[in-house]
């Protein structure tokens, strides 16, 4: 279940009690076991250790040590202080768009160039919300499953990054132009050199199908799933 209240949003919406995956009915087959990984061989981690740093101290000089003991303060105070403004920011930021998102999916439903943006006149001036082309890193396709069935890696792949773009490599030749690069690595005593980062990533049709291919109700699931990017504007475009 979707954790957006359409009802706070002042938009009807009609809770399916089926949510369709596709537009066009498919034939049922065997249920999709997730996304085609690359497997990488693991180099040992380092172990951390703490670094020990030294206490300023300058028992010739107390009134530049009360100095330095006011300045620290004053940074720490303040530090605390900004640190609480931008909680609050970012909670403020995640319930715009919270409330915004439907009415962004609703408005520019089979549109497949939607402005990117949502105007929202406050009376402190105008803000804008930006839904970009991102979504949020995901470390496992589980939760897409149910939700796009067989046309999963129609609309994601695991993407990893070396010095190529994992993504962009053909997936029936991945394995073996990885297992060639770890090789070479292996070869050379520089295995550890190898750093991978892995991430489950929408592919280009995926931004566009939001629009063209989805209603709003699996848009919404999506969501839970697979977080947008968004960005709040204050300035900019006139904005004071």
């Amino acid at each position: 279940m979707s954790r957006f209240n359409a009802a706070a949003t002042n938009i009807a919406v009609e809770q399916p009690t089926n949510i369709a995956v596709l537009p066009t009915p498919v034939a049922k087959v065997a249920a999709p076991q997730g996304l085609r990984r690359v497997s990488f061989a693991k180099a040992p981690k380092k172990e951390e250790t703490k670094t020990e740093y030294p206490v300023f101290a300058d028992p010739e000089n107390p009134g530049v040590v009360k100095q330095v003991l006011d300045i620290a303060a004053r940074i720490k105070t303040r530090s605390d202080e900004i640190e609480s403004l931008e909680g609050a920011q970012v909670t403020d930021k995640a319930e715009l768009k919270m409330f915004i998102l439907p009415f962004y999916f609703k408005v520019n439903q089979g549109r497949a160039e939607p402005p990117s943006s949502v105007a929202i006149p406050s009376e402190a001036g105008e803000v804008l919300i930006t839904f970009q082309n991102r979504y949020s890193k995901m470390e496992s396709e589980a939760p897409l499953v149910p939700l796009l069935g067989d046309n999963l890696e129609k609309y994601f792949r695991v993407a990893f990054n070396l010095t190529i773009k994992g993504e962009l490599l053909p997936m029936d030749k991945a394995q073996d132009i990885v297992d060639e690069i770890q090789k070479v690595l292996t070869r050379h005593g520089a295995l550890d050199a190898l750093e991978v980062k892995e991430e489950i990533k929408p592919t280009r049709d995926y931004h566009v199908a939001r629009h063209t291919a989805f209603t709003l109700e699996q848009n919404l699931a999506l969501e839970d799933a697979c977080p947008i990017v968004a960005m709040i504007k204050t300035k900019g475009r006139g904005v004071k």
